[in-house]
């Protein structure tokens, strides 16, 4: 009979505990993840592993049960450090698990091998390890594993917990590593030979995977650091107060020596007077110096709301009130990082969001939200704080749009505050981690909302300040682009008469010489070749200014007619650049093309894509001196649209070491009319440095290629004839164009 054996009592009593933490697991999360399910996986397998320690233990049963007990427990140990591995491979949302399983599966098959001897492993083995029984040549091989996943489990615990900076998630992962310590340390101490050992393995173990399910199924953990200072704290001034009172009975012993007997009673009611009197402020003072020891000076709510209140009151400016605002704060609660989120609310119902930089540099700009985000729904409809570890761990926020929580984790921000007036979201309160990496407090938190609520009003301000000025920049840009097209359109009646006057002047002179000659002679072959030549050059230019005229007419009234067909990228650069090989060597200059056949084929009108490229690689060969060069280059890209959706596109640049552009004429260059420079320096060379036409070719492009569903503009750094910065042209269409014209 088994009886009442202690060891299996206490060994067999975790086996217990591990079921009650399996229906614990499944009630509360069931197999909604890869992680909690592998958690009552592992749980399981605990459940076979104890019961096979408790059969190796027991007495007074069947003769062969503590070997088949020490054989389970030895396989359940071959598997439970790959289960180990793989949780915290989950945990951490780490990439691997999938290839440490198969890792895993392939070890515990090695050792089922060895095992039965198929293949003669177990002897090898044994003979090369000079082992006295198979069972040693078997444990050795699972105490390798054990030591291998067990290790590497901790090590990418510690390593992460190096790795990450965030304060909530370093708490978090301290309560993983010391899980896996404490199973690491109780399988471990199983393995000694001692009974009394195995037990507490067992119940050691057995704290670790409590630990380890607790973290699993909850989210919000005790700060340990916090924990820490507090017994850190209790232990301080428990010694503090037991060395107050030690004094005390040490006078109180020394004094009664020179008190006569009456007065000994008298002497020990003093001195409890005066312990009773000087305890309590001895006692405040001591917490006092305790506190600041442990968690620095602190800082007064009432005065930092007042003086928060005080420097933002008249603040209009917001990169001011930004960084006042952050100023403050950091001040007080010693914020390393933070920002003013600013919200804006578009017809369609999401929502941008603007960074303004308060302290510390943050890259990034703006960011579109959903309406039906979850981060939205909790700082807007809810009007909650809500912090970057919430973000990360809890199951709600992992619906939320994978481009809004990248554009959060690259803020490296910790906590966000939401700042209302009345209904709306007028911004947010972005703040980093605290120096020294703690966590902020509940004291924290409540502050920081009122300082919110007080800077809503001081917000709507600025923003309107700021608002003001915008449009005032904005009229004054657009009042300046006016003039320069109005003036564009001056310069075009007279360029385009000049353009029509030269070659009706060339055709009616060719005519005049004509009439000449029959009326004085016969014409000669050679002169009537001359005359006509002449007359077709004349008429050519005339036509090519009427088309380019009509383009932009039809461009404007969205009736440009396209026939689209299967295209080559590489065959429209090509036609478009054979165009001007006279040109070219003309000017000396060079133009190269990159290879382009590797690209995706477009569906486009190879008449107007030809003339779009055209036109625009003749503007780079006359704005670009003799001698330079203009390169052609492309690439298959998958741009985000406005909705979040990837585009699929064929970029082409085409880049010139030219004079450049202005950063002022960037878009201006692409309105029908507007050239750079003024009209005295007008060319009717096609080629000629810096000559130019009416200004029709770069809108004639551009209305071609939008009519694709493409786009095209332009990059720069500027306009210079000494150091010739040149200029880059981007043309991005989409590899499946539209069918009609506009």
């Amino acid at each position: 009979m088994l009886g009442f054996q202690t060891p299996v009592v206490v060994i067999g009593g975790t086996a217990l505990a591990y079921l009650i933490l399996m229906l614990l697991t499944l009630r509360r999360r069931g197999f909604g993840s890869w992680l909690h399910g592998l958690l009552f996986l592992y749980l399981l397998m605990g459940i076979v592993w104890t019961s096979g320690k408790a059969l190796a233990v027991a007495k007074g049963v069947v003769p062969a049960a503590p070997v088949y007990g020490a054989r389970i427990a030895t396989d359940a140990l071959a598997i439970l450090p790959v289960l180990l591995t793989i949780l915290t491979l989950l945990f951490f949302e780490r990439p691997g698990a999938q290839r440490v399983g198969q890792i895993g599966i392939g070890w515990v098959a090695f050792i089922a091998l060895a095992d039965s001897n198929i293949l003669g492993w177990r002897e090898f083995f044994q003979n090369s390890l000079h082992l006295d029984t198979p069972d040693q040549t078997v444990n050795v091989l699972v105490l390798t594993g054990w030591i291998g996943f067990t290790g590497g489990a901790l090590v990418l615990a510690i390593w992460d917990y190096i790795r990450i900076q965030r304060p909530l998630h370093r708490n978090r992962i301290l309560y993983w590593v010391a899980a896996t310590l404490l199973i690491g340390a109780g399988e471990g101490l199983t393995m000694l030979p001692s009974v009394e050992m195995t037990q507490v393995g067992a119940f050691t173990r057995l704290m670790g995977v409590l630990l380890m399910a607790y973290v699993t199924l909850t989210y919000f953990l005790p700060n340990v650091r916090n924990a820490v200072r507090r017994v850190i704290s209790a232990s301080l001034m428990t010694l503090m107060t037991a060395a107050l009172f030690l004094g005390s009975f040490v006078l109180l012993q020394s004094a009664l020596q020179f008190l006569p007997g009456g007065y000994v009673l008298v002497g020990a009611v003093v001195m409890a007077i005066l312990v009773s009197l000087v305890f309590q402020p001895l006692r405040r003072a001591a917490t006092s110096l305790v506190d600041r020891l442990l968690k620095g000076e602190g800082y007064d709510s009432a005065r930092t709301l007042r003086d928060y209140s005080d420097a933002i009151s008249s603040v209009v400016d917001l990169d001011t009130l930004a960084t006042t605002a952050v100023g403050i704060i950091s001040g007080a609660l010693e914020v390393r990082r933070g920002a003013l989120l600013l919200t804006t609310e578009h017809t369609d119902g999401r929502i941008e969001v603007r960074v303004v930089p308060g302290m510390d540099l943050v890259a990034l700009q703006t960011a579109k939200f959903d309406p039906n985000s979850p981060i939205l729904a909790r700082l807007h409809r809810d009007r909650q704080r809500l912090s970057q570890y919430e973000i990360d761990i809890l199951p709600e926020f992992r619906a939320a749009p994978v481009l809004e929580r990248a554009w959060l984790e690259q803020l490296k921000m910790e906590l966000y505050v939401p700042i209302h007036s009345q209904s709306l979201l007028v911004g947010i309160l972005a703040l980093g981690g605290k120096a020294g990496d703690a966590p902020y407090a509940t004291q924290d938190l409540n502050m920081l909302s009122t300082l919110a609520d007080q800077t809503a009003v001081a917000l709507q301000n600025a923003r309107l300040v700021s608002d003001l000025k915008r449009l005032n920049d904005e009229l004054t840009r657009t009042n300046r682009r006016l003039e320069k097209l109005d003036a564009a359109k001056t310069h075009f009646i007279q360029i385009a008469s000049h353009e029509l006057r030269t070659p009706l002047t060339q055709v009616r002179g060719y005519a005049d010489i004509m009439a000449d000659a029959v009326q004085t002679s016969t014409p000669t072959p050679a002169q009537m070749a001359q005359i006509s030549q002449g007359i077709s050059r004349a008429t050519v230019r005339l036509e090519e200014i009427i088309s380019a005229m009509l383009d932009v007419s039809e461009i404007d009234a969205e009736a440009l007619s396209l026939r689209p067909t299967p295209l080559s990228v590489s065959t429209v650069v090509r036609m478009a650049a054979d165009n001007y090989q006279a040109a070219l060597k003309v000017r000396k200059q060079t133009l190269t093309v990159d290879s382009l056949e590797g690209l995706p084929s477009i569906q486009g009108d190879l008449q107007r894509l030809c003339q779009a490229f055209s036109n625009i690689i003749g503007n780079c060969i006359k704005f670009t001196p003799d001698g330079g060069s203009i390169h052609v280059a492309g690439r298959h890209v998958l741009e985000p649209g406005e909705d979040g959706a990837a585009g699929d596109y064929v970029e082409v640049t085409i880049r010139d070491t030219g004079i450049g552009i202005d950063p002022d004429d960037r878009d201006l260059i692409f309105e029908k009319f507007y050239r750079v420079g003024s009209p005295d320096l007008h060319s009717t060379g096609s080629i000629k440095f810096k000559g130019a036409g009416p200004g029709l070719g770069l809108p004639i492009a551009r209305g071609v290629i939008q009519a694709h569903g493409g786009q095209v503009w332009v990059e720069s750094t500027g306009h210079d004839e000494v150091s010739f910065p040149g200029s880059t042209f981007h043309i991005l269409l989409l590899t499946s164009a539209p069918t009609t014209g506009h």
